[in-house]
């Protein structure tokens, strides 16, 4: 295994009431070099709070994050002997994670320059390249990010992310802001990318069809806990969990993947307040299948097949 989280815990205390947000509540990921986990739920779940975790923007409360053995945070503040940015991060909208009155090219040359990954004559000829390997022509370089299209605005944050020889990506919605025209051209560059350069993912969506085409690992997320683990056909074409089943019910196409007979009914009601858990399961409130253990009694992921982990004393 390359990434590690270990039973990750991530809290936000309210200063001015003392009240404390529970954003990640013990979070245990696996993911092996060279492949694509996809995490999926609703707003406000944890998944972005997560991002921030794994690309050592912000430490974890308890528990922890590594990548090849070595920790996280150290590995992205240049620990290594390398200059190279073991994680990057592509943001949802790429038109506001750009500087507006920097130009293309010159946003791609700060990183290079910044981590001192080539020659100063030679930052010219890595801006034309990868340009070019996120399929933009050269004299784009020349222009302001208000002169591209969204999906082109997208490549060059994909870029400029990649200016850092980045071993692994975290990709936050970053499909979401495009038109659908567009979406299906950046997921085919994503893959493309992964297989040139032998890139780790962790791809945040609320799609499950974007989640299914690109990740070969899915973790469902609520209210801070991961409730199903598997590969994606496991957890699209076989899900276990009522809430998994309920996202799945609400896709447009659902009556095309799973088993609809299977499928809970669609989600009603709000995600619980995050400052106020509930006991037992934290689904159980909006859960069709709960029980009144259910209400009691806390859920941990089990293994009901072969690398298969559930969170639900129903499955």
């Amino acid at each position: 295994m390359s990434l590690e989280i270990e039973d990750v815990e991530k809290l936000y205390k309210i200063v001015s009431t003392d009240t404390v947000i529970h954003a990640l509540n013990g979070i245990d990921i696996s993911l092996p070099a060279g492949k694509t986990l996809g995490i999926v739920g609703e707003s406000g779940c944890g998944k972005s709070t997560l991002a921030r975790l794994v690309t050592g923007l912000e430490a974890p409360n308890q528990g922890s994050i590594t990548w090849k053995g070595l920790p996280i945070h150290d590995v992205n503040k240049g620990s290594f002997s390398t200059k190279k940015s073991v994680v990057q991060l592509v943001f949802q909208d790429p038109y506001s994670s750009l500087n507006p009155r920097q130009r293309i090219g010159d946003a791609i040359s700060e990183i290079i320059t910044v981590h001192n990954l080539v020659e100063k004559n030679m930052v010219e000829t890595r801006v034309s390249e990868l340009l070019s390997l996120v399929g933009l022509a050269d004299d784009l370089k020349n222009r302001y990010p208000h002169q591209l299209s969204g999906g082109q605005r997208q490549r060059v944050s994909i870029a400029r992310a990649l200016a850092a020889e980045p071993s692994l990506l975290v990709l936050d919605e970053p499909v979401s802001a495009l038109d659908v025209s567009v979406r299906a051209e950046v997921m085919n560059l994503l893959l493309d990318l992964r297989a040139k350069l032998g890139l780790t993912y962790i791809f945040i969506s609320h799609d499950l069809a974007m989640i299914r085409y690109i990740s070969d690992l899915v973790a469902v997320m609520y209210l801070g806990k991961i409730v199903e683990f598997g590969s994606w056909e496991q957890v699209i074409n076989d899900p276990q969990h009522p809430y998994t089943q309920a996202l799945i019910q609400a896709m447009p196409d659902h009556t095309v993947i799973g088993n609809p007979e299977s499928l809970a009914k669609t989600l009603e009601g709000e995600v619980p307040d995050p400052v106020n858990l509930p006991t037992g399961c934290a689904f159980h409130l909006r859960c069709v299948k709960a029980t009144p253990a259910c209400a009691v009694e806390p859920q941990s992921l089990r293994e009901i097949s072969s690398n298969h982990l559930v969170a639900c004393m129903e499955a």
